[in-house]
């Protein structure tokens, strides 16, 4: 079986972060079936002045082998921010379709499985027709209420998923997200986000843990909810003095976002320079020893479609701390860790210096045989690869 991944979001030379659970899933099901990777990049032209945001793109090659699978490269146009948001599927599908017919020409792909329905899925929809090949859409963000702004964006959507086999979401809240704007609930198919367990393992010995030791991982970002999780440190570190946070992460294209100078702002007001350490990017190896050294790793979002960095710490043998915000209500339970309201520094502060005065109750190993059992990547490619081969049957 021959699988074509088509995605903006995975990994390069000028954005290593990227995407790395779409990485995830393509190499863990590339031992079931043949994968060939396109990864569209913003259009960079020659020109001077051109801000290094944009003409770092064009130091990509075309083409490159990274964990032995082939990713293409192809250039899109795309607009500064949303300027060109309701034709960015346009743009995608024109920009690329030359090089998938040439691609084509050499690898005979018998299926296509987009990442993100909007623009990749829309563009995908268009790919299948052209093919005749199924088309399989993994969306990862929920759907509103961002996409009752793009009224155009959402009958694009909308007559992607009517065009395609299957529909995969990782949580619940997300599929109900997708339901509620597509009426086709039938079409959608619960399939987790992956983890490496060969990466994210717990210590050999749980005492050497820093017991005090709080890890957010994550994109420093308004939707991360860091700002709620800094008012809570303030309320926790009055009771507990020793507590300590780790923040692992920074933005995406660059350090100096209004909101990270915001955070900055905020522990300075609230005198919480030595509570508090800024460990910036991290690779995942490098993310995985935190995770396994930390007491508990907290996500306090506003808004989350599943919520991996949970997952990753549960394999490491560590209990987490989540707000119901979408996709945690699917992974938290009480013997896993505790689940709080978003927007409540005092809630997220008390579970926190719950969990922390009763860490004897989550034993690791418990914890990370139940993220293997339940999330680790080979689980997850069998259930996608069953998906592809179910989606040929019914072609």
């Amino acid at each position: 079986m021959k699988v074509l991944t088509l995605s903006r979001n995975y990994p390069n030379d000028v954005l290593p972060h990227l995407g790395l659970w779409v990485e995830g899933s393509v190499r863990a099901s590339s031992a079931l079936c043949e994968q060939r990777v396109v990864s569209p990049v913003p259009y960079a032209p020659p020109l001077p002045g051109l801000p290094d945001q944009i003409a770092r793109y064009r130091r990509l090659p075309p083409r490159q082998e990274r964990g032995g699978i082939a990713v293409h490269y192809p250039r899109f146009l795309a607009g500064p921010g949303h300027a060109l948001h309701s034709i960015e599927a346009d743009a995608y599908y024109w920009s690329i379709r030359h090089r998938i017919d040439q691609l084509r020409r050499a690898y005979p792909f018998d299926l296509i499985h987009a990442h993100f329905v909007y623009p990749d899925g829309v563009a995908a929809a268009r790919l299948g027709q052209r093919y005749g090949v199924p088309v399989l859409l993994t969306e990862h963000a929920l759907w509103q209420p961002w996409m009752d702004d793009y009224p155009r964006v959402r009958r694009q959507a909308r007559w992607a998923v009517r065009h395609c086999t299957f529909q995969l979401a990782a949580s619940t809240a997300l599929r109900d997200s997708i339901a509620q704007v597509t009426g086709l609930p039938e079409k959608i198919r619960l399939v987790p986000i992956g983890m490496d367990p060969a990466l994210f393992t717990p210590l050999p010995d749980p005492a050497q843990r820093q017991r005090d030791q709080i890890l957010f991982v994550g994109r420093i970002q308004p939707v991360k909810g860091v700002d709620v999780l800094i008012e809570a440190l303030r309320l926790l570190v009055d009771r507990r003095p020793t507590a300590r946070l780790v923040l692992v992460g920074g933005g995406l294209y660059h350090e100096g976002t209004p909101y990270m100078k915001e955070i900055r702002a905020l522990i300075r007001r609230l005198g919480l320079g030595a509570a508090l350490t800024f460990a910036g990017r991290k690779t995942p190896c490098e993310v995985a020893a935190f995770m396994r050294e930390s007491a508990v790793v907290v996500s306090p979002s506003r808004r989350e479609s599943f919520g991996t960095v949970l997952v990753e710490a549960l394999s490491s043998g560590v209990p987490v701390v989540a707000t119901r915000c979408g996709g945690p209500e699917d992974i938290v339970t009480d013997g896993l860790g505790r689940l709080v309201p978003p927007e409540d520094p005092a809630a997220l502060a008390a579970a926190l210096e719950d969990v922390l005065a009763h860490l004897d109750r989550y034993d690791p190993e418990h914890l990370a045989a139940h993220a293997r059992r339940t999330y680790s990547w080979d689980r997850v490619a069998r259930e996608t690869v069953a998906l592809y081969e179910e989606a040929l049957r019914r072609r």
